[in-house]
């Protein structure tokens, strides 16, 4: 791995652009679980990963759809990236959202599984593949869970949108990501 900082690795591309967190974001994108990733990046590196992920994903589709949705992965890292980037409201948000979820959720995982507690958290129930394991819901708890879960990602979405929105100030809720790179210039983004 490389054993460059992150000064080194934007080679003279200014900080002030979303040019050089996607620089750092693809040096440190490997083929490989976010799980390695993490275990493989500093703690800086990771946090910058996380929050370019989780921002650009949120600009894509937003939370239900596309972090959510199709980037469960990222989830469980997400309230410790937004805390390093100063955002504890959206941390809180977020885990106060994952706590929503069925117990035994594994977010490492966007398979059947996880598809199937989506649709149900969504109330897409004819997509289900394997209703039994919501069965132990009655149908006014089911009704409660979803009610909660698309309240918490309103709020979520509410949150976000006057500080990650395109035409937000502070460079479009990238000044909070470019804020901490301009910290940790000198980081290097691989563990020795």
């Amino acid at each position: 791995m490389n054993k460059k900082t992150i000064r080194e690795i934007l080679n003279g591309i200014s900080i002030e652009t979303e040019e050089a967190l996607f620089k750092i974001s693809d040096k440190i994108f490997i083929e490989e679980s976010i799980e390695e990733i993490k275990n493989k990046t500093t703690l800086e590196a990771f946090a910058i990963f996380i929050g370019v992920q989780t921002i650009g994903c949120w600009k894509s589709g937003g939370w239900a759809i596309e972090i959510f949705g199709n980037y469960p992965e990222i989830v469980p890292y997400i309230p410790s990236a937004m805390k390093s980037l100063q955002l504890e409201n959206v941390a809180k948000l977020v885990e106060k959202t994952i706590h929503l979820f069925p117990e035994e959720t594994d977010f490492t995982k966007n398979d059947q599984d996880y598809c199937d507690v989506i649709n149900f958290l969504e109330g897409h129930y004819r997509f289900i593949k394997n209703k039994e394991k919501f069965e132990k819901y009655s149908s006014e708890e089911k009704s409660q869970i979803r009610k909660n879960y698309r309240n918490a990602i309103e709020k979520l979405e509410k949150e976000v949108d006057q500080i990650w929105g395109y035409n937000a100030p502070n460079q479009e809720g990238w000044g909070n990501i470019i804020y901490f790179l301009k910290n940790n210039l000198n980081v290097k983004i691989w563990k020795e």
